[in-house]
């Protein structure tokens, strides 16, 4: 545990650039006590609205929240949306150089609609455009990437298949961590599913990896399958399948697989969990740690999120409390 706890310290000196689809997650929340005469619906009475980071926003700000420093890359629209999103990051004390202001591209928004008493998500409203992002824009994200990406201890792809991590991005990351030997952590989706190639570490959900792999995963033999396939298929260090409430499987191109179980505890939702366990790995990773170590400290962090309703960033300390705690 002091080694752990001695990992989270060094989190202040790394710096990490983020790359990926920037949205703003906003929630609704009420009581429901009546049916709507309307139609067969609950009718909400609304108690309050708040919004926060989320997508590769979310992992910037837990990187920022854990300690690390940090710079986002990814495209906003000329909106209200991509106003408050570039604020919020700015607050959060995250540089918003990489990001770039595409005028005919909406900002990502969803919108989750809460009851009360038992955090149930009763609809999502998702607001994005239909059109990809201008190809001006996309080419402004590589030629920063490819000019600055020297300056950064690790790079992280938050995909979430809306276009910014794309087939020529993927090219000008591949050649720059091949060449500067840098930490590259990737949370994957199925539209890249063919083109992520010779990351540090990758790490798809169950079903991500089921879908990645073709190999259905619904017990350990089949788990391990995937596994081995997946670390072949993107040429990969690693790979870090997150099994929800069974845990988290480690894979490498040699050795043993290492399981990680997740503490018991009463999970409300795991919206943005993932994005945690990105931020966790790629400090951890950038710091030093073993494989092994990362996934720990990483399933440390995601037990937070699961504590909560909504997108949350985990802080440092509380971080370094819940290792204590374990010694």
């Amino acid at each position: 545990m002091n080694s752990l706890l001695a990992l989270v310290e060094r989190f202040s000196r790394v710096h990490l650039l983020v790359v990926g689809d920037l949205m703003l997650d906003r929630f609704i929340r009420g009581e429901v006590e009546r049916i709507s005469p309307e139609a067969p619906v609950p009718v909400l009475q609304v108690v309050s609205e708040d919004s926060s980071l989320g997508g590769a926003a979310n992992v910037i700000h837990n990187v920022q929240s854990l300690g690390g420093r940090v710079t986002a890359c990814g495209i906003v629209g000329k909106d209200n949306a991509g106003k408050r999103i570039g604020a919020a990051l700015r607050q959060a004390g995250a540089s918003t150089a990489g990001v770039f202001v595409d005028g005919g591209y909406q900002t990502i928004q969803k919108t989750r609609i809460i009851a009360s008493p038992r955090h149930q998500q009763l609809v999502r409203l998702d607001r994005e455009s239909r059109q990809p992002a201008a190809p001006s824009a996309l080419r402004k994200l590589r030629e920063y990437i490819a000019a600055r990406i020297d300056r950064f201890d690790g790079i992280v792809l938050s995909d979430y298949g809306k276009g910014v991590i794309h087939q020529e991005l993927l090219d000008v990351v591949a050649v720059r961590v091949s060449e500067k030997k840098l930490v590259c952590v990737v949370d994957p989706k199925r539209e890249n599913y063919d083109r992520y190639r010779c990351p540090t570490l990758i790490t798809p959900n169950k079903t991500e990896a089921s879908e990645a792999s073709g190999i259905i995963i619904e017990d350990e033999t089949s788990l391990r399958a995937a596994g081995a396939k997946l670390v072949r298929k993107w040429q990969a260090k690693a790979v870090l399948i997150t099994r929800g409430p069974d845990g988290m499987s480690l894979f490498r191109p040699r050795g043993a697989v290492n399981h990680f179980p997740t503490e018991p505890r009463d999970v409300f939702e795991v919206t943005g969990a993932g994005d945690t366990v990105v931020a966790v790995c790629a400090l951890a990773l950038a710091s030093g740690a073993s494989y092994e170590e990362a996934a720990v400290l990483a399933n440390l962090a995601a037990g937070f999120v699961g504590d909560e309703v909504g997108t949350v960033a985990v802080p440092r300390e509380k971080l370094k409390r819940r290792i204590e705690d374990r010694a």
